[in-house]
């Protein structure tokens, strides 16, 4: 067997090899930015295995779903300057989801781009900010995200990336008892109200 080279195998193949290290099937990625299908494919991927049970998912996703409107609206600093003010210490258990999902894109960033990059590289400077999720992850104790931005635009976008990270794959089994429909079942009050 002769090894071929990273960068000479099809771009479908390396595409597919990216997504199914990371447990999604492309047609879950429809609808969901280019450039935020890795950070979306990885979220899915942590929202399946992290322990504990994650309880930050709708504020990483409102940073996400921020910081690309921002983007797309002149923003060129990302979120850095934005939140220097926010001084709170972060709570263990949310620093520890936190940490884990960074290492999951961390990991799968490198493995995308020793894929020759199937997935288009995210705006990292815009994607994340561990300060502003913990504020959203206070402000959601009270209120959804709709509540909190009222923007057309932000509805959306999140509604699609929640989608994405929360529905079931295309060609997963529908049994009752897979584990497509226990993630459906244990992520059903992650729904945005409409």
């Amino acid at each position: 067997m002769c090894f071929v080279p990273t960068s000479q195998a099809d771009a479908a193949v390396r595409l597919q090899v990216c997504l199914e290290t990371l447990g999604v099937e492309e047609e879950t990625l429809e609808g969901v930015p280019a450039h935020l299908r890795l950070p979306v494919a990885v979220t899915r991927y942590w929202l399946w295995r992290a322990s504990p049970e994650p309880t930050l998912l709708k504020a990483l996703l409102m940073v996400m779903v921020q910081g690309e409107l921002t983007r797309l609206t002149g923003g060129t600093t990302g979120w850095q300057g934005v939140t220097s003010h926010i001084s709170q210490p972060l709570e263990g258990v949310v620093a520890h989801s936190f940490n884990q999902w960074q290492a999951c894109l961390k990991d799968a960033s490198q493995l995308n781009l020793l894929l020759c990059k199937p997935l288009p590289e995210p705006h990292f400077a815009w994607l994340f900010q561990g300060r502003l999720v913990h504020r959203q992850i206070q402000k959601l104790q009270e209120r959804e995200p709709e509540d909190i931005v009222k923007d057309d635009e932000f509805r959306d976008l999140y509604r699609r990336l929640l989608g994405a990270v929360t529905q079931p794959d295309p060609g997963a089994d529908g049994g009752a008892g897979g584990p497509e429909a226990q993630l459906r079942a244990s992520m059903g009050h992650l729904r945005l109200n409409t």
